[in-house]
């Protein structure tokens, strides 16, 4: 039998690019996961995604921990979106999600508790720092290798975001890209027309994550070998396995990307100087073969001063596990919900299922 889940669990909450993922965090234990696809959930509930969010952290309260007696604790939340001190985000997502606290606030009202926001890749270093390969070192950074390249930075076991909440966008420091490379330039624009509202650097400059991102070595790839194999892999990942494979189109655009990662970490040790670089994101669980010559390349970039350089730990859970650890550093506990949407206050009995209509309540 699986030992009972401790009174520091809470409940936390993952809305990355791509997935939704919601559970209950024990430290680095993780109980009643479950996933979703953002498009699907978007499907469902076209331009709101905190009403599929709710609706899981719902499903996920239908057996709270017994520990947890009558009060609801803190939630965590991490989003991909640049995020400021107290839970606002600073741009808002395409999913529905306005700049602002509106999350941190229709969650908070919804299940009437606080609710911990801040950016995904930020949990993630969180989370790596206390509980993964980050762990006994004062100073890491997690870069994130997704569809974009992000970061999370923990300095002293706290978040470091910056002024303006974009300490850690490295994915956004601007390259020069040669007007004369058509081919490049034909596959950043057509990627701009697909990300309609973002704003772009002027000129010849492109964002870092436009040319080494997971995104870009997927279309990157297609755009090369269409002819030859209409039926190519669609994400960045299948790309890397092609490259370790023996596929020669793939083996030199990862090589490509290789140096744009190691030019992002170089970067981030002449700002940040971290002890330790971790490599998180969806791309990680396959980076194993390139992971020598990016940190050969970064030792040249930066010599007698390169980080330690490995995958996290964590994998695709980091980011839960760090919003466990940032909503534990929020000591406000309110109450659980009830069936019918109310809150539950200490000394009451907490429910054992929760089935509200969280449509209906975030949308009044």
């Amino acid at each position: 039998m699986d030992e009972p889940l401790g009174a520091e669990t809470r409940l936390c909450v993952d809305i990355g690019a791509t997935h939704l993922r919601v559970a209950l965090a024990d430290g680095s234990r993780i109980a009643q996961f479950v996933e979703r696809r953002i498009s699907e959930l978007l499907a469902e509930d076209p331009g709101d995604i905190v009403i599929p969010v709710a609706h899981l952290i719902e499903k996920v309260l239908a057996s709270p921990p017994a520990s947890w007696g009558s009060a609801l604790p803190p939630i965590g939340v991490g989003v991909a979106d640049m995020v400021l001190e107290g839970g606002s985000l600073r741009i808002g997502l395409s999913a529905g999600i306005p700049a602002g606290t509106a999350l941190r606030d229709r969650l908070s009202e919804r299940f009437g508790t606080t609710v911990v926001v801040d950016n995904d890749a930020s949990m993630a270093a969180l989370g790596e720092s206390i509980y993964g390969a980050g762990k006994g070192e004062r100073v890491i950074a997690l870069l994130s290798l997704g569809s974009n390249i992000g970061m999370g930075i923990v300095v002293d076991g706290r978040i470091y975001r910056g002024v303006h909440g974009a300490a850690g966008e490295i994915g956004t420091v601007p390259v020069r890209l040669d007007k004369s490379d058509h081919g490049r330039w034909k596959l950043v624009t057509a990627a701009r027309r697909d990300q309609s509202g973002s704003r772009y650097p002027p000129g010849n400059y492109v964002w870092l994550e436009e040319l080494y991102g997971g995104r870009a070595l997927s279309n990157a790839w297609r755009a090369s070998t269409t002819a030859r194999r209409p039926h190519g892999p669609s994400t960045s990942i299948h790309v890397l396995q092609l490259a370790v494979a023996g596929d020669a189109v793939a083996q030199q655009l990862v090589t490509e990307a290789v140096g744009g990662w190691a030019l992002a970490i170089a970067t981030t040790c002449g700002t940040v100087d971290p002890g330790a670089v971790l490599i998180g994101g969806g791309i990680a669980e396959d980076i194993g073969p390139y992971l020598d010559p990016l940190c050969r390349l970064v030792d040249e970039l930066v010599p007698g001063r390169a980080p330690r350089i490995e995958v996290a730990n964590l994998a695709s859970l980091a980011g839960l596990v760090g919003a466990g650890v940032a909503a534990r550093h929020s000591t406000t506990a309110q109450g659980l919900p009830t069936p019918s949407g109310s809150v539950i206050r200490q000394g009451a009995q907490v429910s054992s299922t929760v089935t509200g209509d969280a449509a209906k309540s975030l949308n009044e």
